[in-house]
């Protein structure tokens, strides 16, 4: 297994943070301060140097700092005995670009998806628990982000796959236009597109799910002491290519009906039980809150099964939500990898090797900084 931490970073006026650049230990990093003074965006900060999009859903211009034109983050991150500088930046004005750029050391400056698989992370967030309670899409993105880490072609065949979905949308709100042959030839065009795409998001998409029933199921065993079963069941649309365009071909009738396309990897859902039952329905807010640590530690297992790499582990304002046992449980199971934790209430965490920051107003300051 490879050693990876992020060892420092350096940011400008990204959202509430005007300046800071901090020194982190490999270990366990504590982020604490009230409420609204940046605790979350100095964590984002973090997560950005993976390449991947804000998990928090914000547009990326939105991340400018207020009155400023660009954002620009800078890290070291350490990769055994190698070190790779990362930087993300994101410019109101960019005429080449609408959104975040990236590099690495200095090279170009390029897609962030283009960085994947330099810095491997892992979030456990309040807005995680949605996953279970919540719909479809929310199941598909926690897969999907996973997998966008661990196979960086994932990302590209996904994206293609959607753009031939708007193609087809398009078409089918305007499909009066054509007659009956030339519906035929566009639709047999799209549609074999579509199961080629849609095959190669299937395949990887099945191989992570059966992998987070094995970690996952273990891991809910473990917290639940045997007394509740985790399983996951996905719900997909075929398990061949010809299943997936039998489908497309299948729908096109409803789907000229309803002017989109109804069925397709974009509208998948993986169902999650306990005991045989769906969890977003009878689980109780606490069995809910242990499948999302169970789901979040199995996560980690899993890509660094894949990648070789023990991912860095982000715990945004949620540790100190948990009771002792479950703190105990999660923490014991995050050894061996560096660690973030954001919190109002550094009392409640029972740590006592970690390096801490004090953030208040945007401004962050390693403990003893300012006398604290």
């Amino acid at each position: 297994m490879a050693g990876q931490y992020i060892r420092d970073i350096d940011i400008t006026t990204y959202r509430n943070i005007e300046k800071a650049k901090v020194t982190f230990s490999p270990g366990i990093n504590i982020i604490y301060g009230e409420n609204a003074q940046g605790k979350t965006n100095f964590m984002e900060a973090v997560w950005l140097m993976s390449g991947g999009k804000s998990f928090r859903g914000t547009k990326d211009r939105d991340m400018i700092g207020f009155s400023a034109d660009a954002f620009r983050i800078e890290s070291t991150v350490v990769n055994e005995n190698e070190e790779v500088r990362i930087t993300v930046a994101c410019a109101k004005n960019n005429p080449k670009s609408t959104g975040r750029m990236a590099k690495i050391n200095n090279g170009s400056f390029v897609s962030p998806s283009k960085i994947a698989g330099n810095f491997y992370r892992v979030i456990f967030s309040p807005v995680h628990l949605n996953i279970i309670s919540g719909g479809p899409a929310l199941r598909r993105k926690f897969a999907d982000a996973c997998l966008c880490q661990m196979y960086p072609g994932f990302m590209e065949n996904y994206r293609q796959y959607l753009h031939v979905i708007d193609q087809r949308n398009n078409f089918l709100k305007s499909i009066k236009n054509y007659d009956e042959n030339q519906q035929a030839a566009i639709f047999d065009t799209l549609d074999n597109t579509l199961a080629n795409l849609g095959y190669e998001i299937y395949k990887q998409r099945k191989e992570f799910i059966d992998l987070l029933a094995d970690f996952a199921g273990s891991y809910y065993d473990k917290i639940s002491h045997g007394r509740e079963k985790l399983t996951f069941v996905y719900r997909d649309m075929g398990k061949t290519r010809d299943e997936i365009l039998k489908k497309l071909e299948y729908n096109r009738d409803r789907d000229k009906i309803l002017g989109y396309t109804s069925a397709g990897i974009h509208r998948e859902d993986i169902d999650i039980y306990l005991d045989g039952k769906k969890a977003g329905e009878y689980a109780s807010q606490g069995q809910q809150r242990s499948i999302v640590i169970a789901m979040k530690l199995a996560e980690s297992d899993i890509m660094q099964q894949v990648t070789d790499v023990a991912p860095a582990v982000l715990l945004d304002d949620v540790l100190s939500e948990l009771d002792s046992a479950r703190q105990d449980y999660l923490l014991n199971n995050i050894k061996g990898r560096q660690v973030f934790i954001t919190s109002c209430h550094i009392e409640r965490i029972q740590l006592s090797e970690s390096k801490k920051f004090f953030v208040e107003g945007g401004k962050i300051y390693q403990d003893n900084e300012t006398g604290r």
